[in-house]
């Protein structure tokens, strides 16, 4: 499992992936730091100015700009097996279709880790540049790494579209349309936004409610994580058994 993770890692490093995430986490912290610097003005608490950044540069970060990525980073990392049947080599070898979708799951998840961390290295710059002093840093690294789990639910659905579509472009706007209506969700109902799988990395990150998760919360988020990742890593799987070219 190691060295298939390895394997993976090295296919999307080729890619030059880690420059894509820099330049998008540039310009998607650009965008929030930006709105909140020519709206200062209307945010009637100054005390908790870097809350207020935060939710600023989160909001869209996480809710339309990630999940992009993230149906980019999949289709990416999925097209190198359907180029000239890659994953039918793989079969012969033989490695399991559970190793295959597994490894491309974990790959795209630690690369996620590596995406949170390029972000809140600029959320800490952007601050400083905007003179915010980041009083609650504990909160905002917390919040990031539940973002990052928040992720989960996306990868797998997307990995489950790649595999099912064998189409680039196709999950991709899949992933555009999933960002846009969990924002709509925002205008139903809080409790469809919570479970909604696009909002996943929102809810995470917290910058709806700009509070700490109490326990119900907490638990809600986690089970519904745990429900998307095996729900849709099991599909996966079984679709990829049940092709034969």
């Amino acid at each position: 499992m190691i060295a298939s993770l390895k394997i993976e890692l090295r296919k999307l490093k080729n890619n030059y992936i880690l420059i894509f995430l820099l330049i998008f986490n540039i310009l998607s912290v650009s965008i929030g730091c930006m709105i909140f610097y020519f709206n200062q003005s209307a945010f009637p608490n100054l005390n908790n100015r870097d809350l207020i950044l935060w939710g600023q540069e989160t909001l869209y970060t996480s809710q339309l700009f990630f999940p992009i990525l993230i149906g980019v980073l999949v289709s990416i990392s999925w097209q190198f097996e359907e180029s000239n049947n890659n994953w039918m080599r793989m079969k012969t070898i033989p490695l399991k279709e559970s190793k295959i979708i597994v490894s491309k799951f974990s790959s795209i998840f630690l690369l996620t880790l590596l995406n949170q961390i390029i972000f809140f290295l600029l959320f800490c710059i952007s601050a400083s540049i905007v003179n915010v002093s980041l009083e609650q840093l504990h909160k905002f690294i917390f919040w990031d790494l539940m973002g990052w789990i928040g992720t989960v639910s996306i990868i797998a659905l997307q990995l489950y579209l790649s595999v099912t579509t064998r189409n680039f472009t196709f999950p991709i706007l899949i992933s555009t349309v999933g960002g846009v209506a969990g924002l709509l969700t925002l205008f139903i109902s809080n409790f469809i936004f919570k479970i909604f799988p696009y909002s996943q990395i929102t809810v995470g990150v917290r910058s709806r409610s700009l509070m700490n998760f109490n326990f119900s919360e907490m638990l809600l988020f986690l089970i519904i994580n745990a429900i998307y990742i095996v729900t849709f890593l099991t599909l996966t799987i079984l679709k990829l058994k049940k092709r034969e070219d």
